[in-house]
């Protein structure tokens, strides 16, 4: 037998045996009151403490189940803590104090668990009634209470307010009899509460366990009024049978799942479904309560009970009434139906005609045969299936004579014998031609008759074929393929590895396949580049290669050239492939390569530094050449020579400090070397006031060279003629690029050229200088004499000429 079903069994068996045992105890101790009474009150904790403890237990496991549920459960279980605080302190001041425990502090604890355990039926989730079923409710209930009222009225109620013993201890029994009045509000919610199905056999327990509470406090107060009651006595059981079956509720909320089996077998049904009959018997019940007073003559105020039969009576007949209406209402309803049945049969009779049409017109062949194999009905898509001429030519042959395995159908008679039934089962069949046809079969067994539809899947096979085909052929490349491939799923866990992955991690392909990715010797670095990469590929965005470093079986560093590629299914990405190209022979010669490059830039550097540096001495032999002549001319000639010496000395400067060896930012060279030219010459800003205009321009060394020396001649010829005896003025200096194009352009406002002296044929070799080197520029120059002297030179970069 099932386990499951064992536990719920189980629980019902200790129940009960925990009851039988109380009894048994009980009758056993009547001769010892004192032992009996001891016993009581130690035994209601401990039971209460176990209703407990399974009451906050079916709160826990509530809580992911409707929203007030978890509420409830606890509500009842809070109730229940109180109820057993008051049994603790009933058996502190009736043991250990040899005090009378009614009234007393007890009954604050007692009393609280009316409201609190009320309060958790009360939250139970239920569905709202019609206002006609309200309306029914509202009076059924009304019944009730009334009648229970008036029982409580007559046997406690009455006897207590009007007896002769201490008021407070009437008036807390009176207080008693209207707590049990919540409870019975508890009750009458769960009789006519719409709960859900699930919950039946919980409220049935709850409900049963209300009773039997009700039923004992009742007991109870009717003892402690005739003074009869006996601590410890066969009423207790009756309060402990309550206590259980709430338990029990509780036990079956969270092991309800577990006990399927067996709760399947109980009758099932609804709460309300009891209802009905509750107003009639409480109405007769009200009326023999009625008829008793007036035979004992028990209560002397006998007009009000009369009074109160007589709204019973009254609310019955109500209801009564109400009911008669409503099942007018259904008499109707069911007139109108079998009214409308005929149209229904004739309705049915059309859609059976259209059902036949529908049959015979049906690209799926319908057949019925018997245990023999003839054919007893067939429609014409089996008959195309099978390649006959029509329905009659197929139903001349047997069934079994197109199995092209007979063993196939003995088979499948075997299986509906015993199942009754069978769904797509692939069979291969013969058709007239004797061509083998694949059919996928659907049949039931009724009555030694076979039918059922067959739908012909032969393109299907076949396509399926292509496909496995085609599987067997990417499986080859994707085995033979060199580079390290992976499929992954979308968590990064591995479907497959090719060959060449196997390989290099030296795992087997079991192996591999459900591992994790970061488990493949990579860095938390670089998993966390793939991670990121391998997101942002799910997310389908573009994803740049990375170089990731795999350590291998020997543990040897590879580089791999890795790449993600998104596999979809159905639209949606389902897997990625993870192919990762070897490298590492490649990122060797690339590093090789990057070395000696490094080490040529070196060398470049050294020797622009040793250029400049020899060019510096040269400079500075000229400067001190200079100090030792006395001929102001041929100081000059040397001082231009210096100067032509440093331009080229400060190009090699500026190459050997820059990152790149091949061109020239001339904005800083210009303003270097046009500033050294004004201290060479001893020239003050305040005199000639100097403006540079250089765009952010670059040349390379075969441009840049001649260029910084046309810059020099002119701007020193400047500097030596345009300004004498101390005059002022200004100075332009600009170098701009016109469309590929480059514009130089050096001018001042002193003095100006002389009209009568030609540039181009000047005995001057600063100016033979500038013009040789505009030609080897490839450059054109023109003078503009209109406002000072104004250069203008428009050349193009030289491209590199390979030295022999």
């Amino acid at each position: 037998m099932d386990k499951r079903y064992l536990s719920l069994k189980m629980a019902v068996i200790s129940a009960f045996v925990i009851i039988v045992c109380f009894v048994c105890t009980s009758l056993l101790l009547t001769n010892k009151p004192h032992m009996r009474m001891v016993f009581g009150d130690v035994a209601f904790p401990i039971i209460g403490l176990l209703v407990i403890a399974t009451l906050f237990y079916a709160a826990y496991h509530s809580e992911k189940q409707e929203k007030h549920l978890k509420i409830a459960w606890t509500l009842m279980a809070l109730a229940f803590l109180s109820y057993a605080l008051g049994d603790i302190t009933w058996a502190i001041l009736e043991l250990g104090l040899n005090q009378t425990p009614f009234p007393s502090v007890a009954d604050v604890f007692y009393l609280a668990f009316y409201p609190i355990f009320a309060m958790g039926i009360y939250l139970f989730p239920r569905s709202p009634y019609s206002r006609s079923d309200e309306l029914k409710i509202i009076l059924e209930m009304a019944i009730v209470v009334l009648t229970v009222s008036l029982i409580f009225w007559i046997f406690l109620i009455t006897p207590n307010i009007s007896g002769s013993g201490d008021l407070f201890t009437g008036l807390l029994s009176v207080i008693y009899i209207i707590a049990d009045f919540i409870l019975l509000f508890a009750l009458l919610r769960l009789l006519y509460g719409k709960f859900p199905e699930k919950y039946y056999y919980q409220l049935i327990l709850i409900g049963l366990g209300v009773i039997a509470l009700i039923i004992a406090d009742s007991i109870y107060s009717y003892q402690e009024l005739q003074g009869t009651y006996i601590s410890g006595g066969l009423l207790d059981t009756v309060w402990i049978i309550g206590f259980i079956l709430v338990g029990l509720a509780g036990f079956l909320q969270f092991s309800n799942k577990y006990n399927s089996y067996y709760l399947k077998n109980l009758p099932s049904g609804k709460l309300s479904e009891l209802t009905p009959y509750l107003p009639i018997f409480w109405g007769i019940l009200a009326f023999v309560l009625l008829m008793w007073v007036y035979d004992t003559q028990y209560f002397p105020e006998i007009w009000q009970i009369e009074i109160g039969v007589g709204l019973i009576i009254l609310m019955v007949l109500i209801r009564q009434f109400i009911t008669i209406n409503e099942n007018k209402k259904l008499y109707k309803k069911a007139k109108r139906e079998i009214n409308n049945r005929v149209e229904v049969e004739k309705a049915l009779s059309s859609s059976e005609k259209k059902y036949r049409e529908l049959v015979n017109n049906s690209m799926v062949a319908i057949y019925q045969t018997n245990l023999d194999g003839n054919i007893i009905f067939a429609n014409d898509a089996m008959a195309t299936i099978f390649k006959f001429e029509s329905v009659e030519e197929l139903k001349s042959k047997k069934i079994t004579e197109m199995y092209k395995n007979p063993t196939k159908r003995e088979n499948i008679i075997r299986i509906l014998k015993k199942e009754g039934s069978l769904d797509q089962c692939e069979v291969e069949m013969v058709s007239n031609t004797g061509e083998t046809i694949y059919i996928l079969l659907s049949a039931n067994l009724t009555n030694e008759f076979i039918s059922g539809m067959i739908m012909d899947i032969t393109q299907r096979k076949h396509a399926e074929k292509a496909l496995q085909e085609n599987e067997e052929k990417y499986r080859t490349l994707f085995e033979s393929d060199p580079d390290y491939t992976l499929l992954l799923d979308i968590n990064g866990v591995i479907l497959d590895a090719n060959q060449a992955t196997v390989n290099f991690t030296g795992l087997s392909k079991k192996e591999l396949i459900g591992k994790h990715i970061k488990k493949l010797g990579i860095s938390i670095e670089e998993y966390v580049d793939l991670k990121e990469k391998f997101l942002l590929t799910i997310k389908e965005q573009y994803v740049k290669p990375s170089l990731p470093i795999l350590v291998n079986q020997k543990g040897e560093n590879h580089w791999v050239e890795s790449q993600f590629i998104p596999i979809k299914k159905n639209g949606d990405i389902s897997s990625v492939l993870l192919i990762a190209t070897d490298i590492t022979k490649k990122k060797r010669a690339t590093d090789q390569l990057r070395s000696s490059i490094e080490e040529k830039e070196i060398l470049l550097k050294e020797i622009h530094h040793r250029v400049k540096n020899n060019m510096q001495i040269i400079s500075s032999l000229l400067n001190l050449q200079t100090q030792y002549i006395d001929d102001e001319g041929a100081a000059d000639i040397l001082k231009e020579s210096q100067n032509r010496v440093k331009s080229m000395a400060m190009l090699h400067e500026k190459l050997y400090q820059s990152k790149n060896f091949t061109h020239i930012k001339f904005e800083d060279y210009v303003k270097s070397l046009v500033s050294d030219l004004f201290f060479t010459y001893s020239t003050s800003p305040d005199k000639v006031r100097l403006t540079i205009e250089v765009e952010d321009v670059s040349l390379n060394l075969e441009t840049a060279v001649p260029c910084g020396l046309i810059i020099s001649e002119l701007v020193s010829n400047c500097l030596k003629h345009a300004f004498p005896n101390g005059r002022k003025g200004e100075m332009y200096v600009s170098l701009k690029d016109r469309n590929g194009n480059y514009e130089l352009i050096v001018s001042d406002d002193g003095i100006g050229f002389p009209q009568n002296l030609e540039f181009e044929n000047t005995e001057s070799l600063g100016l033979q200088l500038v013009q040789n080197l505009t030609n080897q520029i490839d450059g054109e120059i023109t003078l503009d004499r209109s406002h000072g002297t104004k250069f203008r030179i428009l050349f193009k970069e030289l491209k590199y000429k390979e030295r022999l």
